[in-house]
């Protein structure tokens, strides 16, 4: 097993866990992609590393996806050759860097644009590179800024106190935070109200508006296209799902948090491959011989 391919596999993550439905030298530079994005992201949030050698790493990236260094064996190695076969645009993937060393040294942003641009490095970004890889035209591109806008904010939504307490981040604009009346100390608290549910719902209705953008592209992409998205599109209702459970669950993102189990997973790549048929998806506890993980307990 490659290092990739070890990397992508400990990492149990949703879009880990719908590479299943692409073909195999496609699952395999994903497995590549996914690292890269994984090591980024790891580097920033890395415990035993001072923020100079954060950045000092980060760089390291840079160089090897600009073939600027000879990448050590293993997953540099992986990447650079995935850039080379590919023929990738590294400016996504420099606009990743650099949005994950932005957090290095968090600011609150200002305003929703401030977070959308944030959003559009870290999560928009990745979305692009992951269409070329899965073999896209360059026409998906605006499908996978919307999907990468959409999961972005779900993501914030769901982690809102762990990015506060165990990161020192707020994401949520401090404009919309001020609209309802909501301080950073409320978050930090854990302080559950009227006001924070109010906050909460603001922003997930930016989400909903994403996610419909995102499916309204989708569908007027090619077959070709829409064909080699099967794994974003069940990514799009993954975290739609997720959404759906905290909306249903008034945000109680300080309680718990909201995942999507490995049965519900499988089912969401199902429902991708058929497009836009709509079936209901069965409860988990609707399945007395389902031994797996709840979706309280499986990881997301």
């Amino acid at each position: 097993m490659t290092e990739s391919e070890t990397i992508t596999s400990n990492a149990k993550s949703n879009l880990a866990f719908t590479l299943m439905d692409l073909p195999e030298e496609r699952r395999r530079h994903m497995a590549q992609f996914y690292a890269f994005c994984r090591i980024i992201d790891d580097i920033v949030d890395e415990p035993v590393m001072n923020n100079t050698e954060r950045h000092e790493a980060l760089d390291r990236w840079i160089s090897v996806i600009s073939h600027a260094a000879e990448p050590m064996p293993g997953i540099e190695q992986e990447v650079q050759s995935l850039v080379a076969e590919l023929r990738l645009d590294t400016a996504p993937m420099l606009e990743l860097i650099e949005g994950c060393r932005s957090d290095i040294s968090p600011v609150q942003p200002r305003t929703r644009e401030d977070l959308l641009a944030y959003a559009y490095k870290v999560a928009s970004c990745v979305g692009i590179t992951s269409a070329k890889v899965m073999g896209a035209s360059d026409e998906a591109r605006e499908y996978a800024i919307s999907l990468g806008f959409a999961l972005q904010l779900v993501n914030i939504l769901r982690d809102v106190a762990e990015d506060c307490q165990k990161y020192g981040r707020v994401y949520l604009p401090a404009s919309d935070m001020a609209l309802f009346g909501v301080t950073a100390d409320d978050i930090r608290e854990q302080r559950y109200n009227y006001r924070m549910r109010q906050l909460l719902a603001y922003e997930a209705a930016l989400a909903e508006k994403f996610f419909g953008e995102a499916e309204e592209l989708y569908q007027k992409l090619s077959p070709e296209d829409r064909n080699a998205l099967v794994a974003a599109q069940a990514m799009s209702i993954i975290y739609h799902t997720i959404l759906e459970k905290m909306q249903a669950d008034e945000y109680r993102v300080f309680e718990r948090r909201y995942a999507v189990g490995n049965f519900r997973k499988l089912w969401s790549v199902l429902r991708a491959r058929m497009g836009t048929v709509e079936l209901p998806i069965p409860s988990l506890a609707d399945w007395a011989f389902f031994k797996g993980k709840t979706d309280e307990e499986s990881d997301s």
